[in-house]
């Protein structure tokens, strides 16, 4: 399992270039890319990177208005995350159960609720592929 820190900014000014886009991370295994989140600055962006799919934590702006025109791909987020993003035009939409290990492109996403937002809920994900796991 290979990690790519796409985008580490939140809802806060850019101040340098490695921090300039909202945040993101592209999971790989065996050829095939996951992403987790994405913000608003990938609105028209996220295609170059080809993702097989696209995982949500939460539907706050810097987290997943990238998607408000739609993707490419499947987006897979728990329920109170689609509830947020009714108005988004994802055609593909896929549920995460929280707790339930879900196998996307090979890798195993379990979905975690965490304090975050009273608005927009979010989870954490137990990631695991092949012998690698992390948090995030």
């Amino acid at each position: 399992m290979k990690l790519t820190f796409l985008g580490t900014r939140g809802e806060i000014e850019a101040r340098t270039r490695r921090h300039r886009m909202h945040s993101s991370l592209l999971v790989s295994y065996r050829g095939c890319n996951v992403m987790i989140d994405c913000g608003l600055d990938w609105l028209g962006k996220f295609e170059r990177l080809r993702p097989a799919a696209i995982v949500l934590t939460h539907a706050h702006p810097d987290h997943a208005w990238g998607l408000k025109n739609g993707a490419p791909c499947p987006v897979h987020a728990p329920q109170k995350t689609w509830r947020t993003l009714q108005r988004c035009k994802i055609d593909n939409r896929q549920l995460i159960q929280e707790r339930d290990p879900t196998k996307i492109c090979g890798i195993t996403f379990e979905a975690f609720p965490v304090e975050h937002s009273i608005l927009a809920p979010a989870v954490a994900y137990r990631i695991s592929a092949g012998r690698a796991c992390i948090f995030y």
